[in-house]
């Protein structure tokens, strides 16, 4: 049943869908890195709307306002924890869940220390 062209099509895009948003379930510092590269380049979009006096796409993304934290934990929730649990179903990659558990969990921990930012004060490079 898996091995008819139209699963094998579902299943590669899938895996492409998985690689592009992996971010929340790799390594911590992987995950941090890749928010906030993201983040940035939301920040950009957003700044560069306002500057042509374009309508804002991503509100949310205003550099001086955003929860970086807050943006993170709604990716997982609304994206990422249903997909993933899917996928390992199939793959049985159980350290991609583990570390997506331990990244929420992270951003979890600043967001209600009421923190905006990729790390705690102490953690600050």
């Amino acid at each position: 049943m898996l091995r008819t062209p139209e699963n094998l099509t579902l299943i590669k895009r899938m895996l492409i869908k998985c690689a592009d948003v992996s971010n929340p379930c790799r390594p911590r510092e992987q995950c941090i890195e890749w928010a906030a590269r993201i983040s940035e380049e939301y920040f950009s979009q957003t700044d560069e709307e306002k500057r042509q006096h374009f309508p804002v796409v991503m509100p949310v993304f205003d550099r001086n306002t955003c929860s970086i934290p807050k943006s993170q934990i709604s990716f997982i929730d609304y994206f990422i924890t249903g997909m993933f649990d899917a996928w390992d179903g199939f793959v049985d990659r159980s350290e991609l869940l583990q570390h997506l558990d331990s990244n929420f969990k992270y951003w979890k921990d600043l967001d209600e220390r009421k923190l905006r930012s990729l790390r705690p004060p102490t953690e600050a490079r």
